[in-house]
């Protein structure tokens, strides 16, 4: 199967989400709310949400930035910021060519800055500045991850994932349309207000300006229906009220080109958790993940009807800072009560704050989060992965073992132990380890969170085991969205009935985001062969599927998807259009050249395949999909000494029976121990797959080792793994060998084996 992605991770990205106005939605902007909300206008406007983006000027420079002395270095070149008169730039020092600053985003840690570029584009410029340490910075190196030893390489300023209209736009201007027209690579960006105005969080104000101001009149109370329908968090279950704070802080892909305050979050966007490596395997965070992960990972979350606005305002300001433990109450007032005997700190001490323990700040690119899973501290887990932990975030010179014995000398233990477990399993599924999957697999029936159960499901893509399908139909049951979701994802993989009547009832689901999931498995399965009772249902989640790729025609990964999905309902004009498209957005992206590649290999067009597929594998040099794809496109041109060359690098970095059983096939006449190597090698990997067993077979018996291919082929008839190939070639060892008795009984068996076409069968018929 081709490549398919459905994770859009970006370094610099708050979310993936806009508005698409619908004519019955109208929005009146935050000066229609001062006449009866003054006061919440007020806090609202000199809040971290109304200035999420503002316009640059010279009162703003002189009050809020220090001096850039000099250029500070971006890669390998450079960058200073400069007030000329009442505007703005940034000077490039290798062209000296100065970039207006048009608007600021952020402020409580750090100030981005906005420039046009041509097509409408408005990039995130290179320098930031660093709001408390009152330095400017190079934004680039600072979004930087450290992933175990290797980290990220910085992008350059102007790659796209810097580019406000498509990366980080929705979070920091409201009501916002980006008229993106794909044929032009252009927009026509266009927002009813900058920074996070009232309507974003309370829903289209018209109707609820026109009732109350028709009431005020009138001299009459509007009926407490309107209270609920109109303004955001009054009535509203504890999931919706998060699912407005989720909308921008949340690591999302987006699945609609809408959200509307008051809807359900996972009918809009699918969430990234510690499946990902932009998180520690224990789920704490490594980049930048927007809190909402970590929230539904909470104890206190799933336990409680606790929304965001128990500790938060609706502009963002924490509403318990002069006395933060009583954030816990009324859960915790016991603790809270006596502190100083559950945390075993001073009264005074900061070890002493609640959530200094649980909820402990990092910082990643110069801003600093809170780890919103509330968990306790881990050192464990420090020790095992490098994650942060409280203890020594506060105690540095301390070491993570004697924080763990501090832990465990303290308080039972018995949470720093099912985490690290849970982390212990997930390392082992992202690395694709499979030993021990005896032990994984039932434990993950075990009460879990969402986030970490969904993450240990989708990492299950790594490894491929039969009895993961019967997990994976349990788990479709589950409560989860999230977990429903990623277990159809998983589903896929397998060819059983079980997993394809799973995936055909999950596009029933009440959750798009389940449904949209199933469909994206179901996309080969052809319309006849759809169950009539599930016809409608398959077809209409396909169709939402199609347009959730559409909803962002900006994302190459968009394009990329819809490349795939026109590829499965064979329309191959289409999915090489989208391909390109995809290409086009991001030239370096690999997995676009490997597909289109391959739809040119598969349509006859060498050239244009192996153009693309050469362009792929210098690309990526390290890896093994697009060498191997090359290697077999060499072997088809008849260039087997690059076949063998580019087949021996894919397979020297993973070892697949593909790539082996193909350098047997190139090797088999010029050097036969060496074909034999390589089989051996396919028949390893994939010991129940008929093809590679007599491939092997043959390839003992090439080298005169007739006694072990016959010992192979036995073996893979008791084990059932059979093939027409497969009986044929022990039928003629046995013959060439005067094994009569057993010839004759093999043919019966073969006659009578159900597993192989009735010509086959009669082939093996004894006259």
């Amino acid at each position: 199967m081709k490549n398919k992605y459905f994770l859009l991770i970006i370094i610099f990205v708050l979310a993936f989400s806009s508005f698409s106005k619908k004519e019955e939605i109208s929005y009146m902007g935050s000066r229609s709310c001062i006449d009866c909300h003054e006061r919440f206008y007020d806090l609202w406007e000199s809040s971290y949400h109304g200035r999420a983006m503002m316009d640059f000027s010279e009162d703003f420079s002189k009050d809020h930035l220090s001096d850039c002395e000099n250029f500070i270095s971006v890669g390998s070149d450079a960058f200073q910021f400069k007030l000329k008169g009442k505007k703005g730039f940034m000077v490039q020092r290798s062209t000296m060519r100065s970039y207006p600053i048009r608007h600021v985003l952020g402020g409580k840690y750090v100030y981005y800055f906005l420039t046009p570029l041509e097509k409408g584009k408005l990039q995130t410029l290179p320098l930031g500045y660093d709001v408390k340490k009152k330095q400017w910075f190079d934004i680039t190196a600072s979004s930087i991850r450290f992933h175990q030893d290797m980290p990220d390489e910085a992008l350059p300023w102007t790659d796209r994932r810097y580019t406000f209209n498509t990366a980080c736009f929705s979070c920091h201007v409201s009501q916002l349309s980006t008229d993106y027209d794909i044929t032009s690579d252009t927009y026509h960006t266009t927002w009813m207000e900058p920074g996070i105005n009232c309507e974003t969080c309370h829903g289209p104000a018209e109707e609820h300006n026109r009732i109350f101001t028709n009431a005020q009149k009138n001299g009459t109370t509007p009926d407490s229906i309107y209270l609920k329908t109109y303004t955001q968090s009054r009535g509203f279950s504890p999931e919706i009220v998060n699912a407005t704070c989720a909308y921008c802080h949340a690591k999302s892909i987006s699945l609609t080109a809408e959200y509307i305050v008051g809807e359900d979050f996972f009918q809009h966007y699918d969430l990234v958790g510690p499946e990902h490596p932009d998180f520690y395997p224990d789920g704490r965070d490594l980049g930048e993940n927007y809190t909402y992960s970590s929230w539904l990972m909470s104890p206190c979350v799933r336990n409680s009807d606790m929304d965001c606005l128990h500790c938060h305002t609706s502009s963002g300001r924490y509403k318990q800072k002069d006395d933060p433990n009583t954030s816990c109450l009324p859960c915790h007032a016991d603790r809270v009560a006596h502190a100083t005997d559950h945390t075993k700190h001073q009264p005074t001490s900061s070890g002493n704050v609640c959530i200094n323990c649980h909820m402990p700040k990092t910082t990643f690119a110069r801003m600093t989060r809170s780890d919103h899973s509330m968990r306790p501290p881990v050192p464990a887990a420090t020790r095992a992965y490098g994650s942060p932990n409280a203890c020594n975030d506060c105690h540095t010179t301390k070491s993570p073992e004697w924080a763990e014995s501090f832990i465990l000398e303290h308080f039972s233990g018995k949470f720093q132990k099912e985490t690290l477990m849970w982390a212990d399993y997930l390392d082992q599924l992202r690395r694709g380890e499979t030993d021990n999957l005896n032990n994984i697999l039932p434990d993950m029936i075990r009460p879990i969170d969402e986030v970490t159960l969904s993450a240990l499901i989708r990492s299950l893509h790594n490894v491929h085991d039969e009895r993961i399908i019967t997990l994976m139909y349990f788990f479709m049951g589950h409560d989860s969205p999230l977990v429903r979701a990623s277990a159809a994802t998983i589903m896929g993989d397998y060819d059983a009935s079980i997993a394809l009547d799973a995936l055909f009832n999950a596009t029933n689901d009440p959750v798009r985001l389940v449904r949209i999931r199933a469909a994206a498995e179901l996309l080969e399965i052809p319309v006849n062969e759809i169950p009539e009772v599930y016809h409608r249902s398959v077809l209409s989640a396909i169709d939402e599927y199609k347009n959730s790729l559409t909803a962002y025609p900006d994302q190459e990964i968009s394009q990329f998807n819809l490349g795939h999905f026109h590829e499965m309902q064979e329309n191959y004009e289409a999915a090489a259009r989208d391909y390109r498209r995809a290409l086009a957005l991001r030239p370096e992206f690999m997995e676009a050249s490997v597909n289109l590649g391959m739809l040119y290999y598969q349509s006859g067009q060498l050239d244009s395949a192996k153009f693309y597929l050469t362009k792929a594998a210098q690309q990526t040099p390290g890896h093994a999909g697009a060498g191997l794809n090359l290697g077999l496109l060499y072997a088809e041109l008849g260039e087997f000494d690059k076949a063998i060359v580019a087949l021996s690098a894919s397979f020297d970095l993973q070892k697949t029976a593909v790539a082996a059983n193909n350098l047997a096939i190139l090797f088999s006449k010029s050097s036969p121990l060496k074909a034999l190597e390589y089989a051996k090698e396919a028949y390893l990997i994939e010991t129940n797959d008929p093809k590679y067993v007599y491939n092997y077979a043959f390839y003992l018996m090439d080298n005169a080792k007739s006694d072990e291919a016959a010992g192979i082929l036995e073996k893979a008839i008791r084990d059932n793994v059979v093939s027409f190939d497969i009986y044929y070639l022990l039928g003629s060892l046995y013959k060439n060998s005067g094994k009569e008795d057993a010839y004759r009984g093999l043919m019966k068996k073969a006659n009578k084996d159900k597993s192989l076409s009735e010509n086959e069968r009669s082939y093996f018929k004894l006259n």
